[in-house]
């Protein structure tokens, strides 16, 4: 996941244990109701946070973590922090596809293994058949239209006029409907 927004601090590197170290960053999203926002870096990923400074716009990727905890009086408590892993610049944001972000601290995205290289969708491109509406190379030939003056074809299935019962009329008066 992704989000983009305005850093408003940026914690400095705190060790929680001999092996394990993390940083925060909380950012202020730009819209008609800001949310403040907190994500954690950890281990290696807390060195990102150095290239950037308060008030700079960001977008920074990240996982959801949730976990279950007991406190010391027995009663089970679920947490939830966004761990992120990668942090840029916003205005550097252009998404291209696999592997067209710029790298920054080490990180390169590669599609998974099996999958060959897209290039990258834009304006002027036809989307991959079968997604969306059909692409089609010309109209389907029901519907393409007829020259003027020609005459039309026989039709696909013809239905047959009922015969027509030769009764003789009834006469208005003996009529028995109430209208």
């Amino acid at each position: 996941m992704e989000i983009q927004g305005r850093i408003l601090k940026i914690g400095a590197t705190q060790a929680v244990s001999a092996t394990f170290q993390k940083r925060e960053v909380v950012i202020m999203t730009e819209e008609q109701y800001p949310q403040y926002i907190p994500f954690d870096f950890t281990q290696a990923n807390c060195g990102l946070l150095d290239a950037f400074q308060e008030s700079q716009v960001v977008r920074i990727h990240f996982n959801v973590r949730g976990r279950e905890w007991t406190n010391p009086q027995g009663e089970v408590k679920y947490i939830v922090n966004l761990q992120g892993y990668r942090i840029e610049p916003a205005d550097a944001y252009q998404p291209q596809g696999y592997g067209a972000y710029p790298q920054q601290g080490g990180y390169v995205q590669q599609p998974p293994q099996g999958y060959a290289q897209q290039p990258p969708q834009g304006y002027g491109q036809q989307p991959p058949q079968g997604y969306g509406q059909p692409q089609y190379q010309q109209m389907p030939p029901q519907y393409q239209q007829m020259p003027q003056g020609q005459p039309l074809g026989q039709p696909q299935q013809s239905f047959q006029m009922p015969p027509q019962a030769t009764a003789a009329p009834v006469p208005a008066e003996e009529d028995d409907l109430p209208f």
